[in-house]
């Protein structure tokens, strides 16, 4: 497990309630996310002056990943100028990179991709990928939201759309369209 991820193999039934109670009444009051990070670190840090073990767990979690992203958008000021299809891009020229530990965790490394080796390239290129299937997908849900305007183009937005159409919103979205 990463050194900055959340723990939870430790924690009581009654402690995953807890924590995922919060969440939930986190998530459910806004749906602004400043105003959410505004209550999360107030009810984290009520719950860690009042000893939960789990608070305490959680709170270093979040600032080793806060303190993670801040070294990485640091680092990402270094760029890369790489020609492709007619266009120059801008590229970090430090990238992170999955290795093992000498105690057999999964950690990453950030150095410049210059200094990997082949198999090394070869695998970030693979993670790439995938995560252009990911957008790939995305833009699918985004189009497939979108085709419900046409069955009603004065609605204002999807679900206004399927209840003015009288179709079913899931159903919608899981049923491949008829060619």
């Amino acid at each position: 497990m990463s050194k900055h991820a959340i723990d939870r193999a430790g924690w009581t039934p009654e402690e995953r309630d807890e924590y995922e109670d919060l969440l939930g009444e986190i998530a459910g009051a806004t749906n602004v996310s400043s105003e959410r990070l505004d209550l999360f670190e107030h009810k984290l840090l009520d719950a860690v002056q009042a000893h939960r073990p789990w608070a305490t767990e959680v709170e270093r979690a979040c600032r080793r990943f806060g303190m993670g992203k801040e070294i990485s958008r640091f680092e990402g000021r270094n760029r890369a100028l790489v020609a492709h299809d007619g266009r120059v891009l801008s590229m970090p020229a430090i990238q992170a990179r999955q290795v093992v530990a000498a105690d057999g965790q999964v950690e990453y490394q950030r150095e410049l991709i210059e200094l990997w080796s082949w198999d090394q390239i070869a695998t970030k290129r693979l993670e790439a990928l995938k995560a252009a299937h990911t957008y790939t997908d995305k833009v699918a849900h985004y189009d497939r939201l979108l085709a419900l305007r046409v069955l009603a183009p004065e609605s204002d937005s999807p679900a206004d759309a399927a209840k003015t159409a009288g179709v079913d919103l899931d159903d919608f979205l899981s049923k491949p369209r008829a060619a």
